[in-house]
């Protein structure tokens, strides 16, 4: 497996001009020496993304969103970075194959990729002849295989004795959940889905029986450096690229639910593993959409996940749409008994967070009973009365008037009481005395900005800096540094592209690139900002010193400690 150097992503930035390629998703307009445009990352409505074609980066003024044209890409596409890469290039007539990022260059994904390859010849060898009959009767054809992955073990083929076959270490296999502690194969006679990470990296297997009598229906990969299940979102990778057609995702939660789909034709469709929705999966999910469908399975187990992945993502402000499927069905189930037009009557159709509440609140009630409905309605009010948007009040307001035959102004009323219960009293917040080290923060940011712009300021922080404390400033100054004496300049552009694999300093470049500072300065600024940063490990051990000698009894040490306060303050007696 070939991979993609930092050379070979300078060279296709190069010749794809970030206000060329801008152009194409933004209208842009030209003023003075930079180009404006409606940012597409947040509620915009005037022009405030800025497009600077001398340095080929773009910058929100708004939102802060900024980064070089790959970036954009990435998070405009919602695909990686790497695929951003890979997409531009095509553009500008590089074909980059199966090359991934140097950085990705991990033996695990490559033991993986080579057991997918096994796993998938075996299942088209004479000895899958009776798996893929049984795909087939399952209604999983040989495009859905492909696409898929789905592969086979064999007892009478070793995949252990293939992999050691091709130099890869015994206990990296068995770290990696393919092999146990006597060299023989976890996965046998099972037929084997691939778990994609979300760059679509093979990471794990789910196998599963197919002519056996098994307690194990599915033998699941264990976790490993490059499989965590509470941050794998299962066909992640392939539904993104669906978006342009159908901007929702549709949640479930196994990964047969989201083949079954695609067999018909829902390609938009992510399943959680089997696990509760996490807060790492939603922050991927943020990226891709906030138009979120949870279709999780039709039984009991499948309410209460569905219950506490709407609590979830309410805290992020997201408000998903519902599906519950009946007769304890899964979404694999329901489309193989009831067929694609039930299943998609049901997607079309998904019910908002108040109407799925309320039809909950009706559970164990008897709506011919007047006490009842009075109760009923009572709930349904209160957590009307948690709703913001004006509409969905009014329309459910005037849904309960009707099927109850109240008055509408009795409901609303009503409402009014519930939402002022619900206001909490305003306590006068007194703002907190800003801690010491907001400085040396700031000071750490603008040393990094100038470091940006100028190679002396490179110079100056190499030469005089002690210690950042930020820990993400810290690791960042040095990439800065590193890349200057490799490259022999800063070029913002390919800096950018430089540490997109490494996210907390990419996060905290793009931050300080969102600040705005200004770019000239003087070289006493510098001086101060540097007086400021060196100023903080001093005080640091200044603070040590005191507490030691609040406790220290002894006088030769308390004079010792003091000496040392005062050496670091300056004070030469």
């Amino acid at each position: 497996m070939s991979y993609i150097n930092n050379e070979l992503i300078n060279e296709i930035r190069k010749k794809n001009d970030i206000v060329e390629v801008i152009s194409k998703y933004v209208e842009l307009t030209k003023r003075g020496k930079n180009y404006f445009g409606v940012c597409p990352f947040h509620d915009d409505h005037s022009p405030s993304m800025s497009v600077s074609k001398e340095k080929q980066i773009y910058t929100c003024f708004s939102c802060g969103k900024t980064g070089n044209v790959f970036t954009f890409v990435s998070d405009y596409e919602h695909i990686s970075y790497i695929e951003a890469v890979r997409l531009l290039a095509e553009k500008v007539g590089y074909n980059l194959g199966n090359i991934k990022n140097k950085k990705t260059n991990n033996q695990d994904y490559e033991i993986y990729e080579n057991s997918v390859k096994f796993y998938q010849n075996n299942l088209y060898s004479s000895l899958g002849k009776n798996a893929i009959e049984y795909l087939q009767k399952r209604q999983i054809d040989k495009d859905t295989i492909k696409k898929f992955g789905i592969g086979l073990s064999i007892a009478k083929i070793s995949l252990t004795d293939y992999l050691i076959g091709k130099k890869y270490n015994l206990d990296n296999l068995i770290k990696l959940g393919l092999t146990n502690e006597k060299a023989n194969d976890i996965f046998v006679n099972r037929i084997m889905f691939p778990i994609y990470d979300l760059n679509g990296n093979p990471v794990a297997f789910s196998g599963r029986i197919y002519n056996t009598h098994d307690n194990s229906k599915y033998v699941n990969s264990k976790e490993s450096d490059i499989f965590k299940k509470g941050k794998i979102l299962y066909n992640y990778h392939l539904a993104r690229s669906y978006l342009k057609k159908n901007d929702s995702i549709i949640i479930m939660e196994g990964f047969m639910d989201v083949i079954r789909a695609s067999t018909v034709g829902i390609d938009n469709c992510i399943a959680t593993m089997g696990t509760a929705l996490t807060k790492e999966h939603i922050d991927i999910l943020k990226k891709m959409s906030d138009n979120i469908i949870l279709c999780f399975d039709g039984d009991e187990a499948g309410a209460k996940a569905t219950n506490l992945a709407i609590s979830l993502l309410e805290e992020y402000n997201i408000s998903p749409k519902i599906v519950r499927l009946e007769d304890n069905l899964d979404p694999d189930e329901y489309i193989l008994t009831k067929g694609k037009d039930a299943f998609l009557n049901k997607i079309n159709n998904a019910i908002n967070v108040i109407d799925y509440k309320m039809e909950l609140l009706k559970n164990n009630r008897n709506l011919n009973d007047v006490e009842d409905i009075s109760q009923y309605i009572g709930s349904s009010l209160k957590e009307l009365a948690k709703i913001d948007d004006d509409i969905v009040v009014e329309l459910t307001l005037k849904k309960l008037a009707t099927n109850y035959d109240i008055a509408y102004q009795t409901l609303y009323d009503k409402l009014i009481k519930y939402k002022n219960d619900n206001v909490k009293p305003k306590i006068k917040k007194i703002k907190p005395q800003k801690e010491p080290v907001d400085k040396y923060q700031k000071a750490s940011e603008y040393l990094i900005n100038y470091m940006l712009i100028d190679e002396h300021v490179i110079n100056m922080v190499e030469n005089k800096v002690i210690y950042f404390p930020n820990d993400n400033i810290r690791y960042l100054a040095n990439e800065i540094i590193y890349y200057y004496h490799k490259y022999g300049v800063i070029i913002l552009a390919d800096l950018i592209s430089y540490l997109a694999n490494n996210e907390p300093l990419l996060t905290t470049l793009r931050q300080i690139m969102s600040l705005h500072l200004k770019e000239n300065y003087t070289e006493e600024e510098i001086e101060d900002y540097i007086y400021v940063v060196n100023e903080y490990p001093k005080n640091m051990r200044v603070n040590e010193l005191n507490i030691k000698l609040k406790k220290e009894e002894n006088p030769l040490e308390q004079a010792k400690i003091l000496k040392e306060i005062m050496e670091i303050r300056g004070v030469k007696k």
